[in-house]
């Protein structure tokens, strides 16, 4: 396909403005392969699949409504509390989403209070709440995962898209892409879902502190693990490592993990 017939098939996913998301493939058909990009007033798009040669990007229209969203954004404080809808209840009130949290190896996280996690009934969806680094008892914004194939999209972002979701105290951290990943590893080292597999600059004020960071991405998005890996090297982070994976840290328990990035 060319760019055109590309972008009329991108444009007919109806993604909302502000997103970023991994989804199936719709022009190779592989699965989870395909980031859009509908930030900044653009639509961008590419599969990470070998074979495929999805790509391309809109640039949108620089309007007074882009500017003034654009302005308003610099000036907010990446803490600014986020306050949670009445449709999030606890994860008890829906069977789904304990099953989801057992499955995805969350349940630890979350019951020993390393992650603040709630069901929203209106949307159906387990939602991981993103703290506020300075207030542990606020948040400042809230990650979704659709329960259901009829949900769409997948990974919703309910607020602040600047901050990462982080779950666990440990010295190390491993910079994954997905909040179950995260919260799956945090026995072990630090989880810091970047939601996607693009590093944003302010992200990285949140990196500051490990003694030893690892990028570990899904494995169809190995060489972005490289590159996050070098842009961070190039920041001034030191010690920075790239963990290779045969499925993503969502699907492996705490024993494996801490074979997998320390041997033991």
């Amino acid at each position: 396909m060319n760019f055109k017939q590309q972008l009329a098939v991108v444009e007919g996913l109806l993604i909302p403005p502000d997103t970023e998301m991994r989804m199936d493939c719709p022009f190779c058909s592989n699965k989870n392969t395909l980031t859009v990009n509908t930030t900044d007033g653009s639509i961008g798009w590419y599969c990470f699949h070998a074979s495929c040669t999805a790509k391309g990007k809109k640039q949108g229209e620089k309007n007074m409504s882009y500017v003034n969203t654009t302005f308003k954004q610099k000036d907010e404080s990446l803490d600014t509390e986020f306050y949670l809808p009445d449709s999030f209840k606890s994860v008890h009130s829906n069977e789904k989403a304990m099953m989801y949290l057992h499955k995805n190896n969350c349940w630890e996280a979350w019951s020993w209070g390393r992650a603040d996690i709630k069901y929203d009934v209106k949307q159906d969806r387990v939602v991981f709440l993103i703290r506020n680094e300075h207030k542990a008892h606020e948040h400042v914004g809230a990650i979704g995962r659709a329960l259901s194939s009829a949900t769409y999209p997948k990974w919703y972002m309910y607020a602040n898209k600047d901050v990462p979701f982080i779950c666990g105290i440990c010295d190390d951290a491993v910079i994954v892409e997905d909040c179950a990943s995260a919260c799956a590893v945090s026995n072990i080292l630090t989880g810091v879902s970047i939601m996607g597999t693009s590093l944003k600059q302010s992200h990285k004020k949140f990196l500051n502190s490990y003694k030893n960071l690892y990028v570990a991405l899904d494995r169809d998005a190995t060489t972005k693990s490289f590159e996050i890996a070098s842009e961070l090297r190039l920041g001034g982070f030191e010690n920075v490592h790239v963990k290779t994976l045969t499925d993503d840290l969502k699907y492996f328990n705490t024993e494996e993990i801490k074979e997998m990035f320390y041997g033991k």
